[in-house]
């Protein structure tokens, strides 16, 4: 009878655990604020409200930067890891941890990103023109983001085509470095 008992917990576990684990599969991303690019609303295909958010929570002329997100049930932070240096990113999630380095000096189009399992690249689709940008990868999937309105870095729709256990860490890596490079601060 206990053998029972046991079997039934570890498979309650196990299915929380993999609901917990469930990559969100995120759809767009807004300014809360038209005039004001430190607080977001980020949507996914599993809400029809608000259910997340991106915001600056460390100061803007700091030489460290900190962002907190929460979608759902994920929730994290993210900073550049040098002081005074936004070439570097790291996103800590409740499940993951992602480094984002800017894959060549002085070039913003594309960014290495990986958790030390997995590594790939993310980049805008055309040079000098950072309203596009786009991962597709045979293995993973697809992920793309492009403004709403041409010229107009408030709203981005994004197409998250990924695989249901692609680390979710890494989509918010892909956002962050899109939105945090195409706004005015």
């Amino acid at each position: 009878m206990l053998g029972i008992k046991y079997v039934s917990v570890v498979f309650l576990f196990s299915i929380c655990w993999f609901q917990i684990g469930y990559s969100q599969t995120l759809t767009g991303i807004s300014t809360i604020w038209d005039d004001d690019y430190r607080e977001w609303s980020l949507f996914t295909a599993e809400d029809t409200l608000n259910l997340g958010t991106l915001e600056l929570t460390g100061l803007l002329n700091s030489p460290r930067m900190d962002w907190s997100y929460r979608v759902l049930e994920s929730f994290g932070r993210i900073r550049n890891i040098q002081r005074n240096n936004y070439t570097s990113w790291e996103i800590q999630g409740p499940y993951n941890m992602v480094n984002v380095r800017q894959q060549w000096p002085d070039d913003l189009r594309e960014w290495r990103v990986t958790d030390n399992r997995l590594t790939v690249n993310w980049r805008s689709r055309y040079q000098h023109h950072y309203e596009e940008w786009v991962l597709s990868h045979s293995d993973y999937g697809h992920f793309s983001m492009y403004t709403l309105n041409p010229g107009d870095p408030r709203d981005w729709v994004i197409v998250d085509k990924m695989r249901d256990d692609f680390p979710f860490e890494m989509k918010m890596a892909f956002v962050f470095v899109t939105i945090f490079f195409t706004s005015p601060f």
